[in-house]
């Protein structure tokens, strides 16, 4: 019995295929198009055999594998798009350049990670980072809106307390909000996707890191500084690529109107009672 299976995402041209007879079990797999490797293995019995081969099958397709008939070629891979390419490349550098992301979020620092992240980008080329720029302003773009803005405050104003009657201040600085949209975007592909959802994320048990400074305005400079480390005096190089290849783009200085007006005094904690309440008493107890 042999079963054939693929993994074809954005990342990955993957097979994997899995043949048992009687309890010998061999599995070939690699990148498609090549001959891969193979592992054979002997268990004590056949139903030692198909069972450990079920458990294999299960955590295959649970990571995304699909099965492929058994007279089945192989598909081609469809050809990723520009943005689709942007997408994967921008995610990629800000997760590479967090040494931080499997550890203790308390130690995180957003400098140290803008820092590492331009080092990572001047090994890339011009092109790769103007896909990056032009990716940076449309997710900080896609921040710009009421919910996040709310956020923003709930996270860094001033607030009263009267009572369990909490009431922010409600003003929100321009340039502070552009670097709080950074802060976020550091913070990985899955957080910017929750966040988009709804904000309550943020309290997701995942997020453990310090919210005593939550703003990263090196962000908005890696891709140019990155390209300046082989290129001497030379600046603002990709910002001005991406506003000539990219004129429909909204860019993060650009006015613009929000989703709809923000919260103010109590209503924050209307909209948001349960996020409310616990960043109230992390930052009291700060």
């Amino acid at each position: 019995m042999t079963r054939r299976f693929i993994n074809q995402d954005s990342t990955s041209n993957k097979f994997w295929n899995i043949t048992v007879e009687n309890k010998i079990q061999t599995i070939a797999f690699g990148k498609v198009g090549t001959k891969g490797r193979e592992l054979v293995k002997e268990f004590s019995s056949d139903a030692e055999c198909d069972l450990e081969t079920q458990k294999l099958i299960h955590q295959k397709t649970k990571s995304g594998y699909i099965e492929l008939g058994k007279d089945d070629d192989i598909p081609d891979k469809a050809e990723l798009s520009e943005n689709e390419t942007a997408d994967i490349f921008f995610w990629e550098s800000i997760k590479k350049s967090n040494k931080y992301r499997n550890a203790n979020w308390q130690e995180y620092d957003a400098d140290e990670h803008t820092e590492n992240l331009t080092e990572l980008l001047s090994k890339s080329g011009k092109q790769r980072l103007i896909l990056f720029e032009k990716c940076l302003q449309e997710k900080l773009h896609e921040l710009y809106t009421a919910e996040i803005a709310e956020l923003n405050i709930i996270l860094e104003n001033d607030f009263k307390n009267e009572n369990g009657v909490i009431t922010f201040d409600e003003s929100l600085s321009g340039d502070g909000f552009i670097y709080f949209r950074c802060w976020l975007l550091l913070k990985g592909k899955d957080f910017f996707e929750g966040l988009k959802t709804d904000i309550n994320t943020f309290l997701s048990p995942d997020i453990d890191f310090n919210i005593g400074n939550c703003w990263a305005e090196g962000l908005l400079y890696v891709a140019d500084e990155a390209y300046s480390i082989n290129h001497e005096d030379q600046e603002d190089v990709i910002r001005d690529a991406v506003s000539e290849l990219y004129p429909d783009i909204i860019h993060y200085d650009d006015p613009e109107e929000m989703n709809r007006d923000i919260e103010q005094g109590q209503g924050f904690q209307k909209r948001y009672p349960k996020l409310v309440e616990e960043i109230v008493s992390i930052r009291t107890n700060q």
